[in-house]
């Protein structure tokens, strides 16, 4: 047996060998759902006011699972699902505003799904689209959903009268768009016979605002837009508890649920941020989105994670989660899977998002700390989000202190790499990097040392210098399962081989 290892590495290893293999679980489902224009401001769990946005269903699902707190979209609809569709920031894929197109080069979650799983997954895009330009009917077809049903534009012309593309074909529906949106989806769920992924993607709460059905929110007076916009989020939460509630008890335990929205709230809407601070721009009520997740592998209850999280991430994630293993990530996507329970597993040190309206540029990056807003006519403003977290106060109208001046010039730096090429700090193994974020043609060389075991049954090795990448070559011996532990003897990793006759089998710790 032989085990390459890359990277020094305090834990020791301990590998199973023998002529029988667990049975491996059964996939998840998974629902991922997005609101459209909810940032953080009006929902509970967030932000406290008078006016906020009844959601059992939501406070259900934190309760059960887990709220994170510092998740990145973008400023806008377009270039954040173009990034959970895709893994990429909009400086790749070339969607970094609206309209945009995301081109069929791409490889889209649902192909990746299916490309990494063999096809185990069914999947489905129901509701709003808005990543083709020009448009073509065909296009979350093209990127591989099995099904589609919504609008392909960026909202409907009227909840109660709108034009529903599927099928290819287009045809008025004056059923509420979020009620059809959610009888679509039961009915799709329930005529699967295999794991499954839904990218249900909710109107609500974009403009037009309409008041919705009786008895789906709990707001009285909806005269005002202010008014009927919380109403519109809570008879979207009503949508959500009829859907989960309508599902086979045993399908729905079976499912992860994911929701987030995709960008800020729009100004006139927003509360808490300074004026201008919202959707439309980098400012955190632009691009601090909420998101929850519970259900199946969520074995995390009522906890909040305070990691820097991107919308990319969803598409690792999600790939993971359907039982694929990526070095760290794919793309700009790091996965956060672990974060579910209390695995380990790699963090962002730094997040970064950009954007382009009305022919300007910018991208806004960040650590745990400070946050760097840039923009192509060679304005910034610099913010500490731990004493600011509103941003009152840029911090380049003041004198910055030296460690003030690195954390600005490092996150300026890490932006231009990430911009115009792949980090080498992003825990991610991509570009030409042969081991995460080593090797290739920008990143330092990986390190490697080489040893052999003759031994057919148990095997530890301690201490094992390695930390991120271990190899083991196996050309004789079935292997069970493979165990990482710390120093102090906390299992940090246990992997059962697909193939217990495989040779070859990386392990990421």
């Amino acid at each position: 047996m032989n085990f390459t290892t890359r990277h020094p590495l305090s834990c020791f290893l301990i590998v199973v060998l023998c002529f029988t293999f667990a049975k491996a679980q059964s996939q998840p489902n998974i629902l991922l759902i997005i609101a459209d224009d909810l940032g953080v401001d009006p929902l509970r769990g967030y932000h406290d006011r008078e006016m906020m946005a009844i959601t059992p269903t939501l406070d259900s699902l934190r309760a059960n699972g887990i709220t994170f707190e510092n998740t990145f979209g973008t400023p806008k609809c377009t270039p954040s699902r173009a990034t959970i569709m895709s893994g990429l920031h909009g400086i790749k894929t070339g969607v970094q505003g609206t309209p945009g197109n995301l081109d069929l080069q791409y490889t889209s979650l649902f192909k990746a799904v299916e490309d990494n799983t063999n096809n185990a997954y069914a999947d489905a895009a129901i509701g709003k689209w808005h990543i083709s330009q020009p448009v073509s009917n065909d296009h979350p077809l093209d990127h591989g959903a099995d099904y589609y049903m919504g609008f392909m534009g960026s909202g409907p012309e009227d909840y109660y009268e709108w034009t529903k593309t599927e099928d290819g074909g287009n045809s008025t529906e004056t059923t509420y768009v979020t009620t059809q949106f959610t009888d679509a989806s039961l009915d799709w769920i329930d005529n699967q016979t295999k794991p499954w992924l839904l990218y249900l993607a909710h109107a609500a709460p974009h403009t037009p605002y309409h008041v919705p059905p009786a008895g789906t929110y709990s707001i009285e007076n909806t005269t005002g837009n202010a008014r009927k916009y919380i109403a519109m989020i809570e008879s979207m939460d009503y949508s959500i508890n009829r859907l989960l509630q309508s599902m086979e008890p045993e399908v729905l335990a079976n499912t992860v649920i994911i929701f987030i929205g995709d960008n800020g709230t729009p100004g006139p809407q927003l509360q808490d941020y300074p004026e201008g601070h919202g959707k439309s721009t980098l400012y955190q009520g632009g691009i601090r989105v909420p998101m929850i997740i519970s259900g199946a592998g969520v074995t995390r209850k009522g906890e909040r994670e305070s990691a820097l999280v991107n919308a990319t991430d969803l598409y690792a994630t999600i790939i993971e989660i359907a039982g694929a293993e990526l070095p760290g990530g794919v793309n700009n996507s790091l996965s956060f899977k672990h974060l579910l329970s209390d695995d380990q597993g790699s963090e962002r040190d730094f997040n970064y998002v950009d954007f382009v309206t009305n022919d300007l540029e910018g991208w806004a990056s960040r650590d745990d700390q400070y946050k760097l807003i840039t923009y192509d006519d060679g304005r910034e403003e610099f913010y500490d989000l731990l004493q600011d977290s509103l941003e009152f106060n840029d911090l380049l109208l003041t004198t910055l202190d030296a460690e003030q001046v690195a954390i600005k010039d490092k996150l300026s730096q890490e932006s231009i790499i990430r911009r115009d090429g792949w980090s080498c700090t992003d825990q991610i193994q991509n570009g030409d990097e042969s081991g995460i974020d080593c090797g290739g043609s920008n990143c330092a060389p990986c390190t490697s040392s080489t040893s052999t075991i003759d031994k057919t049954t148990g095997i530890t090795v301690y201490p094992n210098p390695a930390t991120a990448y271990i190899e083991v070559n196996s050309a004789n011996s079935r292997i069970k399962r493979i165990d990482i532990y710390t120093e102090s003897g906390k299992l940090i990793l246990s992997k059962t081989p697909e193939n217990p006759l495989q040779t070859n089998i990386n392990v990421q710790g």
